[in-house]
């Protein structure tokens, strides 16, 4: 499989730097990493103390086979976003994706029949790859069906608990939605048996649609009841985590919707990568 890249804003639209938009990448630089990293002497020896992961660039040069054309519907579709993007990096072994601002796209220059420019991207998060899990309190196989679908499980549970591992750096956000009746619903992160971080909210609702998403630039937790979604931030239990991470490693995830009745609760992992 050749790399792919495609540019996804806001709102779920997508723009593929391939045949579909007619606009291909001739060059590409900044896909690697480099790190800020401090140092302690013990006579002569040195050991890695800490380190920091700096704002890095991603640089690329366009080219619009469709001419002016291709590159105002390039500039319409990145003047439309007023929040940051994701770049989607794709090949055979590797997809990920990293948060992104367009800080430059230079003036289009006539080359051939064609139109170049070069973008510089401005990276603002890890390269993140999701890793979606479904845990279901209360239910079996054969249970309830959601209106809401996920294209691919990583694994799934029926017995309100599953084991997961992270095989990222440190610190990964956690997306837990939950679906269906709770009271005061309760989510538990446990390593070796023992609990190490707790989401827990204070709330009765039914058929519901509950989302913590803990990425740290868009932390928020909804509601969703016949079809309108309101802030339930003060609901939760300020005693507890809530806005849970996982660092490197094995882990047991168990999900508590406090009812007898079956509900679900669907978690994302985004796993962290320095490099591509």
């Amino acid at each position: 499989m050749i790399r792919q890249f495609y540019l996804e804003n806001e709102y779920g639209d997508i723009y593929y730097f391939d045949y579909r938009n007619h606009t291909i990448i001739s060059q590409v630089s900044g896909l690697g990493f480099s790190l800020d990293v401090k140092y302690l002497e013990y006579n002569r020896f040195y050991s890695k103390s800490d380190y920091n992961i700096p704002l890095s660039e991603i640089n690329e040069t366009l080219i619009f086979l469709n001419g002016y054309t291709g590159y105002k519907s390039f500039v319409d579709f990145i003047s439309m976003s007023n929040k940051e993007f994701k770049l989607h990096y794709q090949n055979s072994a590797f997809s990920a994706y990293c948060f992104v601002d367009i800080t430059s796209l230079s003036k289009a220059e006539l080359v051939g029949n064609t139109i170049q420019s070069n973008i510089i991207f401005k990276k603002l998060s890890l390269w993140l790859k999701e890793k979606t899990y479904e845990i279901i309190a209360n239910g079996s196989s054969s249970g309830k069906v959601y209106p809401y679908n996920y294209p691919y499980y990583y694994s799934s549970s029926y017995e309100g608990k599953i084991n997961i591992t992270n095989s990222g750096l440190d610190k990964a956000p956690l997306v837990i939605e939950i679906y269906g009746d709770v009271i005061d619903p309760e989510f538990h992160v446990k390593r070796n048996g023992e609990i190490i971080s707790t989401l827990r909210l204070y709330l009765e609702s039914t058929n519901a649609k509950i989302i913590i998403n803990s990425i740290p630039s868009q932390q928020i937790i909804t509601l969703t009841e016949n079809e309108i979604e309101i802030d339930i931030y003060g609901n939760q239990d300020f005693e507890t985590d809530n806005f849970l991470f996982l660092n490197h490693g094995d882990y047991e995830l168990e999900f508590k919707p406090g009812v007898s009745t079956e509900s679900i609760c669907r978690v994302t992992v985004l796993e962290g990568y320095i490099g591509i």
